[in-house]
Formats: structure tokens, C-alpha cells, sequence
């Protein structure tokens, strides 16, 4: 039994306990604007303490899809994130700092089969620390990108000049919210035919703050239409009713059902979902049933908070 190395580390100047008010004055992007991290003196995203439990899910499939594909696809799997960050959190309710999903895959013991591994992030600041965070541990087949999830084709351009179609990919995408158009899944697949996807998706958060008004304006339907890759979700007649009596329960499952019928025209028949207690959902999908044993082998084993794996 292996524990997972998240690096923690306790950072006494975190004021702790901000709540989003706070937040917003005391971060730039997610990053603190307060302190740097006590390791490496760089910057640290402000993240809410079930981030963990992402971190530790993502570690376990990463291990298990990395040995179990080595053979059939030695030197061609590549691992790509979206919505990266840089590399380093800070749990604002306790101020430990942790390795965040970036690092975590880097450090990995498994990595050793990665060909080649991209992290993309909007915000510049983000690319450049988690770059030479990247350079700080000595890896030399990965790096971090500036790229925009909203231009798919720039995005998967910047994919395509890597690595080449041939390869095994998995892809992270960790957002905030709702808002990464179903297009770029679309340009992913189309770009890499053999992908799997893992992707956060903010149900506890955002899809409950904004949906039920979302049923009543056309315009802020827009997001979660282009996120689901059409309007069914807006036009059912099911769908209305269950947010006019406000059995939003209901409606966050057809709302993963929408979103999973989208992925099944472009070729994913593979589907679970992990809660991450009532923020959000990790969502896998697969177009090969050996990737589902996989994902079924790394939830096995749930968080507890210890960290440990098989």
C-alpha cells in the first residue's frame, strides 16, 4: 500500500476561513495575492478542502491507465490538462498547502510512461509558474500553454503540433464552472480519435445557482447550451416542469444525462460519475470498455482522507 505525496505543507500566513467576499479581494484568478508558497516561493491557488479528494481520484485512474496501456502503447500516451492551474494549492479553510492536480501527475511514479504531457491554462501568470515549477522537478517532456477553452480550434492546433494522432491520450479538463463548450470535446476527439475524458463538472455550484434562472432567460441559457452542445436540456417539457416545482435533484440527473448524450454522438458509450460531495461531479467518459475497468478499479478504494492506494 502506497501513500499519495501531496507535499503538504503548513503556511501561517494563510488568513484562513475566507469566505468568497473575501476572496475576491484577496485572489487574482484563484491566486493568492496574500502570500507564495512556503516550498518554492511561487505563486498558489485558493482551493476549498475537497479538493483533495479530485487530486487523489485523478491519481488513482493516472496510475492504473499509465501501467495498464504501457505495453500496447509504449512511448505514445500523452496526458493533457485543461484548466490547469499552477501546480500548487493552498486549502483556505486549514492553510496547508498540497500539490494540485498538475504535480501530482508530474510526481507520479507512473509518469515514466507519458511520451508527452500538456497543461493549459488561460491566464499567463498561471503558465509561466507552473512551467517553472515544471523545470524545478527536472521534467523535460511536459509543459504548460496559454490557450483560451473557448477557441477550440486554436487550442487543439496547439495539441495537434505535438502529438500525433496515432497516440493514447487521457484528458483532464478541471473548470470552475458550467462554461467549456461542448465544441472543444467535439475538436479533442476529432484531433485525437483515442481519448478518454475526465471532466469536473460544477452541478453542486454552478449549475444550481444559475439553472433555475437560466429556464427563464434565453441569454444566460446560452452558456449551458453551448456547454451541453445543444438546447434538448431547455426544450423539454420534463425539464421545465421539474424546475418550475424546484425538484432540482431531478433536474441536475437529466442534466448529466443531456451532457453524456452529447458525448455518446461523438463516440463515448462509457460513462460514471464521482460526487465530490455536493460541489461537484467528476465525470469519466470512454469509447473503449477496457478504460471503464480501469475507472472501476481507481474508485474502488474511496477517499478517506489518508491517501492511500493499492
Amino acid at each position: 500500500m502506497v501513500r499519495i505525496n501531496l507535499n503538504i505543507k503548513s503556511n501561517r500566513l494563510c488568513l484562513k476561513q475566507c469566505n468568497k467576499e473575501l476572496r475576491q479581494t484577496n485572489t487574482e484568478n484563484d491566486l493568492c495575492t496574500k502570500l507564495n508558497s512556503i516550498d518554492d516561493r511561487l505563486a498558489v491557488r485558493c482551493v476549498g478542502e475537497w479538493s483533495e479528494q479530485k487530486i487523489y481520484l485523478l491519481y488513482q485512474y493516472f496510475g492504473i491507465f499509465s501501467e495498464g496501456m504501457k505495453n500496447k502503447w509504449k512511448n505514445n500516451i500523452n496526458y493533457i490538462e485543461i484548466c490547469s492551474g499552477p501546480g500548487r494549492c493552498i486549502n483556505r479553510k486549514t492553510g496547508d498547502e498540497l500539490d494540485g492536480t498538475a504535480l501530482s501527475i508530474l510526481k507520479h511514479k507512473s509518469f515514466i510512461n507519458i511520451n508527452k504531457a500538456f497543461f493549459f491554462d488561460i491566464n499567463k501568470t498561471v503558465v509561466d509558474v507552473l512551467n517553472q515549477r515544471i523545470k524545478n522537478i527536472g521534467i523535460t517532456n511536459a509543459k504548460a500553454l496559454v490557450a483560451d477553452y473557448y477557441n477550440a480550434d486554436e487550442l487543439c492546433s496547439k495539441i495537434y503540433t505535438e502529438i500525433n494522432d496515432t497516440s493514447l491520450n487521457l484528458v483532464f479538463i478541471d473548470p470552475t464552472d458550467c462554461s467549456v463548450p461542448f465544441e472543444l470535446i467535439k475538436n479533442i476527439k476529432s484531433t485525437l480519435p483515442n481519448v478518454d475524458f475526465i471532466i469536473n463538472i460544477a452541478t453542486g455550484t454552478d449549475f444550481n445557482r444559475n439553472i433555475p434562472m437560466a429556464f427563464q432567460d434565453k441569454k444566460r441559457a446560452g452558456k449551458y447550451i453551448s456547454f451541453l452542445g445543444d438546447d434538448s436540456f431547455f426544450i423539454d417539457s420534463n425539464n421545465k416542469t421539474l424546475c418550475e416545482n424546484k425538484e432540482y435533484e431531478k433536474l441536475r440527473e437529466c442534466f448529466r444525462s443531456s451532457y453524456q448524450n452529447s458525448l455518446k454522438r461523438i463516440g463515448f458509450y462509457h460513462f460514471d460519475i464521482q460526487l465530490i460531495e455536493h460541489y461537484y461531479d467528476i465525470l469519466f467518459a470512454a469509447s473503449h470498455p477496457r478504460a471503464m475497468d480501469f475507472w472501476k478499479k481507481a474508485t474502488k478504494i474511496k477517499y478517506d482522507g489518508q491517501k492511500e492506494l493499492f
